[in-house]
């Protein structure tokens, strides 16, 4: 009797492992399949002028499921679906004692070309130059004040630092009552 309930936990283990294999598998022959499609496609664009921007991300999201993004200029079946017009740029976030910097790659445009706004507690970013469309929402903690971001463009990559207000700037205003 002892020994079933080892076995079982055993099995439950072992059917764990499995499942883990098992997913892992089917999704790396999903990538496996993505990655032909985009030699192919690569061979279809082979004539057109220009350079060519084509990378992936694949990890392990918090809730345990793997996450697979592709990013870059390579037409996708998916980018040519109606509504689909901005990419989304590479981002990295750096919160820092003071300040949040953030890092955006956005090759092929040039500085003029970026549009930086900031609303409430949400820098907004978004390039519409023809060809090159980015488009991206950052939601930061604390509000962002315009006057405590600066943003600088050097080689296809975006950097901003946003200085996290200080108390005085956090604090209300008072309003008179007329």
């Amino acid at each position: 009797m002892v020994g079933r309930r080892i076995r079982r936990r055993d099995d439950d283990f072992w059917d764990y492992i499995q499942d883990i294999f098992e997913n892992s598998d089917r999704e790396y022959r999903k990538f496996i399949e993505r990655w032909f499609d985009t030699f192919d496609e690569l061979e279809n664009l082979k004539d057109q002028p220009g350079t060519y921007v084509y990378g992936f991300t694949y990890r392990i999201g918090p809730d345990g499921k793997p996450e697979y993004r592709e990013f870059g200029n390579i037409p996708r079946e998916y980018s040519e679906l109606p509504g689909i017009e901005y990419r989304e740029p590479i981002t990295d976030i750096q919160n820092r004692e003071g300040e949040t910097d953030i890092t955006l790659e956005m090759p092929g445009v040039s500085k003029s070309d970026i549009s930086i706004e900031t609303r409430d507690s949400t820098l907004i970013i978004r390039v519409d130059k023809e060809g090159r469309k980015y488009y991206k929402e950052i939601k930061l903690q604390d509000e962002i004040l315009p006057e405590n971001v600066k943003a600088t463009y050097s080689n296809g990559v975006l950097d901003i630092v946003v200085k996290k207000p200080q108390s005085s700037q956090k604090q209300g205003k008072r309003i008179p009552v007329d």
